[in-house]
């Protein structure tokens, strides 16, 4: 009899950078259907935890109530502190929290699906993609960096080949996200959200 221990309960994380996916939905002319990305992502990959990493606007209610709504879904919202600038720009910067809980969780999955185009995740892609039994890199060809795709080669996977499973049909309703996929961490949203340790 093998004394080979196998992991019979493989787990499969999906981590999302919301900003380069919602702006890359939009810059390609469509927007995402969260609802049916969660459901993609469970029935095509076995997702067992599906992290979401974007900013929040205290000020915005749209904003929350799409939170509210991915929440519903079963997403694991990762909000981070929306930085306020005088010239009237707004920046959260998820990759570092992102990059950090990708390494956090790191003993706790054997695949990952990673939704990103920023080049600033090429180091903590490579150790995993060395280390893990199996990485997919998902974001929009044209607006990832050449390097994470070289990187990635065939697991790298062009988003807007799913636009007509991922997409939102109808085109009027507005995204509660764009515009302000802000780096705020809301303290007032615990009444809301719930808190996901």
């Amino acid at each position: 009899m093998s004394k080979l221990k196998y992991n019979l309960k493989q787990s499969t994380y999906a981590f999302i950078d919301a900003t380069n996916i919602i702006y890359g939905a939009g810059n390609n002319g469509w927007r995402m259907d969260f609802k049916k990305l969660i459901s993609y992502l469970k029935s095509r990959f076995n997702c067992t935890k599906i992290y979401y990493y974007a900013g929040v606007d205290n000020e915005n209610k749209k904003q929350l109530h799409f939170y509210e709504k991915l929440q519903e879904f079963g997403y694991l919202l990762r909000l981070v502190p929306v930085k306020k600038f005088k010239d009237g720009k707004k920046k959260a910067d998820v990759d570092s929290r992102m990059t950090f809980e990708m390494m956090k969780y790191y003993p706790e999955y054997d695949k990952a699906v990673i939704f990103t185009g920023d080049g600033d995740y090429y180091w903590a892609l490579e150790y995993l993609k060395e280390k893990k039994q199996q990485i997919w890199l998902i974001g929009f060809r044209k607006n990832t960096a050449q390097e994470l795709k070289q990187l990635l080669g065939q697991q790298f996977n062009d988003l807007s080949r799913l636009k007509d499973k991922l997409s939102y049909p109808q085109k009027n309703e507005v995204d509660a996200c764009l515009g302000s996929t802000s780096r705020d961490y809301d303290h007032n949203l615990s009444n809301k959200l719930k808190k996901v340790k």
